[in-house]
């Protein structure tokens, strides 16, 4: 695979990490704080008053899982990109982040969440980089 094709399947592959994780630990959260009986999801009334009387935990979950997801989408960019893997765990960060702005515009969140969780995403994503190459770079005594 090519220089553009490795880049591109390394962005597929680190947002599908990301996914997989930030739903893991969303399904954890939602064990932890479940919605009540009969919710409807596609109220948008009633989604906002559960999501007001949430407690903090619940969201701090939520947090936690765009935290990790970021960062282990950044180490899956980071392993199977080979050159300008920090662009990718940029590219992933930012992708993540529009994501992020369609949830937050679909379910109304609390203001202080909403800065947090914009802000997580792309240094998440980018630290999983680092990561990766500070393990990648030659160790010297």
């Amino acid at each position: 695979m090519g220089g553009w094709g490795r880049r591109l399947g390394a962005i597929v592959a680190a947002l599908a990490v990301s996914i997989v994780v930030i739903s893991i630990v969303q399904a954890v959260s939602g064990w932890m704080y479940p919605p009540p009986p009969g919710l409807d999801l596609t109220d948008r009334e009633a989604l906002r008053a559960f999501a007001e009387q949430l407690p903090i935990g619940a969201l701090l979950m939520v947090e936690l899982s765009y935290l990790l997801g970021s960062f282990t989408g950044g180490v899956t960019a980071g392993i199977i990109g080979r050159d300008s893997v920090y662009r990718l765990g940029a590219v992933v960060g930012g992708l993540l982040t529009l994501a992020g702005f369609a949830n937050l515009a679909a379910i109304p969140h609390p203001l202080w969440f909403v800065v947090l969780s914009t802000l997580t995403y792309v240094p998440c994503a980018y630290a999983g980089v680092w990561i990766v190459e500070r393990w990648r770079r030659p160790r010297t005594s």
